[in-house]
C-alpha cells in the first residue's frame, strides 16, 4: 500500500473485536443492541420515563400504566356494584338509607369534593425541580430535597399514598349513592342495565385502544369541547326536572342522550389517558373512567326501566 508520496505504508493490523478498548466500545455500543429482546434492553432513564407523557414512554411502562389503571378501574366497579348487592339483599341497610336521606346528599357532596381534589392536585414532580434543586441534569440529589418539598408544596398536595385513600374514600361515597338505584328499580332491570353497560364498555375500550379508530389530539380536544356543552346541558334538564317533572317521551330522549355522550366520553377518555398524561397519574384516569362508566350505566338503566313501565 503507498502513500499519496509514492512510498509503501505497511498494511492496517487485522480486525479483531477484542482489541477494542473498553471505553470505546462503551462510547459507541453496537447499534443492533437496541432491537435486543425487551427482558434485556434498560437503557431508558427513570427521570426520562416519568417526564413525559405515556405515549412517549418505553413500551414496558406502557403496559405497566396500563395495567395499572385497569386494576384501580376494576377494583373500584367491583367494590361499588357489590355493595349495591349487599344493599339489595339487606332490609336494614335499605331501611337506613331511606330513613336518613340526608346521608345521601352528603355522600354525594363528599363524592363531588373528593373528585375535585383528586382532579387539582399537583403532581411531584411539577415541584421537584423547583423546590429540591433537582433536575434532569443532577447526578446526585440533594441533601435537604425532601425538606424543601414537603415544606413548600401547596396544601392541597397528595402523597401516592394519600391519593388511593382518596380513591377510596371516593369510591365509597359513589357506591353509597349508586346503591339508590336498587331501591328504585328491580333486580332484572338492574342486571340488564349491567349487561349492556359491560358490552358497550368492552366495545368502546376496543375501539378506543385500536389504531383503527385513532383521532388527532386536535381533534379529541375540539370533540371534548362539544361533550362539555352536552354534560353542561345534562345537568341544567336535569336539575329543571326536579321541580317541573318530566314526561316519558322526554325523559326516554334524555336518557339516550346521556349515555351517548357518556359513550363518547369513554371513548375519546381512554385515547387521551394514553396520550396526554403521565405515568403516574394513573389514579386520576382511573378514576375519570370509573365515573363515564358509572353515568353510563345509570343512564342506559333509565332507558331500560322507562322502556319496561311503557
Amino acid at each position: 500500500m503507498k502513500d499519496p508520496t509514492g512510498s509503501s505504508l505497511p498494511p492496517p493490523p487485522a480486525y479483531n473485536e477484542s482489541q477494542i478498548p473498553a471505553t470505546s466500545a462503551a462510547a459507541n455500543p453496537n447499534p443492533t443492541s437496541y432491537y435486543q429482546s425487551e427482558e434485556t434492553r434498560d437503557f431508558i432513564p427513570d427521570d426520562f420515563k416519568y417526564s413525559v407523557t405515556v405515549t412517549s414512554c418505553d413500551s414496558r411502562v406502557r403496559r405497566w400504566f396500563m395495567r395499572k389503571v385497569y386494576t384501580l378501574l376494576s377494583c373500584q366497579l367491583l367494590s361499588s356494584f357489590a355493595f349495591c348487592f349487599w344493599v339489595s339483599r339487606s332490609p336494614k341497610i335499605q331501611d337506613f338509607i331511606i330513613n336518613h336521606q340526608w346521608f345521601f346528599f352528603l355522600a354525594a357532596i363528599a363524592g363531588i369534593l373528593s373528585c375535585v381534589w383528586l382532579s387539582v392536585a399537583p403532581r411531584a414532580n411539577d415541584y421537584a425541580e423547583e423546590y429540591t434543586g433537582l433536575t434532569h441534569e443532577t447526578q446526585d440529589v440533594p441533601a435537604d430535597a425532601d425538606a424543601n418539598l414537603e415544606t413548600k408544596k401547596p396544601w392541597y398536595y397528595l402523597s401516592y399514598r394519600g391519593q388511593l385513600l382518596l380513591l377510596a374514600f371516593f369510591t365509597l361515597c359513589q357506591a353509597y349513592t349508586l346503591s339508590m338505584v336498587t331501591l328504585v328499580y328491580d333486580s332484572r332491570t338492574i342486571l340488564s342495565a349491567l349487561f349492556v353497560t359491560g358490552t358497550v364498555v368492552v366495545g368502546i375500550t376496543a375501539m378506543a385502544v385500536s389504531d383503527r379508530f385513532e383521532t388527532s389530539v386536535t381533534a379529541s380536544n375540539t370533540i371534548y369541547y362539544w361533550l362539555n356543552l352536552a354534560l353542561w346541558l345534562l345537568i341544567g334538564i336535569g336539575l329543571s326536572s326536579i321541580f317541573f317533572g318530566m314526561n316519558s317521551k322526554v325523559d326516554l330522549l334524555y336518557s339516550w342522550l346521556g349515555a351517548a355522550v357518556f359513550s363518547v366520553y369513554l371513548f375519546i377518555d381512554t385515547q387521551l389517558i394514553f396520550r396526554k398524561v403521565y405515568p403516574d397519574e394513573e389514579i386520576r384516569c382511573a378514576m375519570m373512567l370509573y365515573l363515564d362508566i358509572i353515568n353510563l350505566f345509570l343512564y342506559i338503566l333509565r332507558i331500560l326501566g322507562r322502556n319496561r313501565e311503557d
